[in-house]
């Protein structure tokens, strides 16, 4: 995690690399599909699978907000330019506010 500045201004944070949170979690999810299938997990089956699930539901939520955080810096990027706030004044003003 990191600091987006634009123009000398603090913007907030943002998501830096994920490479070793995206490994950590795959093998998690692994080593729990590898439990599921053992013939020993009967009496805690239930807790497996809500462990897989809840993972699984981590890094869905982890791949959404990078794509949300690519698509904002994209968009921060259209909707600075003077032209565009020009041509497009309703959604640069939206974009604003939202911003």
């Amino acid at each position: 995690m990191g600091i987006y500045t634009k123009n000398g201004i603090d913007k907030g944070h943002y998501i830096g690399s994920v490479e070793e949170i995206s490994q950590t979690l795959e093998d998690n999810i692994l080593i729990l599909q590898s439990l599921s299938a053992s013939k020993y997990v009967r009496s805690i089956k239930s807790r497996v699978s809500q462990w897989e699930k809840d993972l699984n539901t981590i890094a869905d939520v982890k791949d959404q907000w990078l794509k949300v955080q690519t698509q904002w810096q994209y968009l921060e990027n259209i909707f600075a330019s003077d032209d565009i706030k020009m041509q497009l004044p309703d959604e640069a003003k939206k974009f604003g506010k939202t911003d």
